[in-house]
């Protein structure tokens, strides 16, 4: 009998993983599949009512539901689902380390993948409603989007594994890093684009990555918008320190989390 080889085992655990995350994050709601699109879209309908129905109010370039659409499906979607639920694996794989072939590290990829997947899914589910509703959520340079996304996914990926992996040293980083979500919501030009934000504040805010993030899918999004800080190199750089340190305290760390 030929021997398997790692790349195939993996490849089969992460997909075991993966459809017992599905399983276990939606079966114990009756309506789970459905509240997976009705909770950002709540979200979105209260932002915009706050922030302007139909009016292109501050933004100028385009109208409240799509920016709304456009910046806080993808805060949510990509950076805050995607850190937290890789900040949480080292619980979820409780129960899973008994089994040889399973690696903690296996955990972080399937969650990544199951939030990157869910975060394309509710997108065109939400689309299709912007459509119905008579909008063009559509962006004007859809690779460009996609492309940024991508990074923005790696980094909260990274930053949720390295909280994971600091978490297990100190207790109080998880408690930390949930506190962050809500001040990165207002500083991360979620709700507004930084083309309105006076320039004595840009030195402060675009020490934030994930602000710059937002700007250059926002410029990908909509050809008629510029932004006058967005940096891919910076977001590029960060993402890439991010990663190695968190792959480096992963391989230091992670049979003492797993002897827990």
């Amino acid at each position: 009998m030929k021997a398997r080889s790692a790349f195939s085992i993996q490849r089969d655990v992460v997909f075991a993983i993966f459809v017992r995350e599905m399983i276990s994050r939606f079966s114990t709601y009756t309506f789970g599949n459905i509240w997976l699109v009705l909770e950002p879209l709540m979200m979105m309908i209260l932002f915009i009512v706050l922030f302007g129905a139909r009016g292109q109010g501050a933004y100028g370039f385009t109208e409240a539901p799509i920016f709304i659409y456009t910046s806080f499906l993808t805060f949510r979607g990509l950076w805050a689902s995607t850190m937290r639920q890789c900040a949480s694996a080292r619980g979820g794989a409780r129960g899973l380390m008994e089994f040889r072939q399973v690696r903690l590290f296996d955990v972080f990829l399937a969650r990544t993948v199951i939030e990157g997947g869910l975060f394309l899914i509710v997108g065109l589910i939400i689309a299709l409603g912007l459509v119905w509703l008579g909008y063009d959520p559509w962006p004007d340079d859809p690779l460009r989007v996609l492309g940024y996304c991508t990074v923005l996914w790696l980094l909260a990926a990274s930053f949720g594994m390295l909280s994971c992996m600091l978490g297990s040293i100190a207790r109080e980083v998880e408690k930390l890093v949930s506190m962050l979500t809500m001040p990165l919501l207002f500083m991360s030009a979620v709700f507004f684009p930084m083309s309105i934000v006076p320039r004595d504040y840009w030195g402060y805010l675009t020490w934030n990555p994930i602000l710059h993030a937002m700007e250059l899918v926002r410029e990908a999004w909509f050809s008629n918008y510029t932004s006058p800080v967005a940096d891919f190199g910076y977001l590029f750089a960060a993402t890439l320190t991010c990663l190695a340190l968190a792959m480096s305290s992963y391989r230091l760390t992670w049979r003492r989390i797993v002897a827990q």
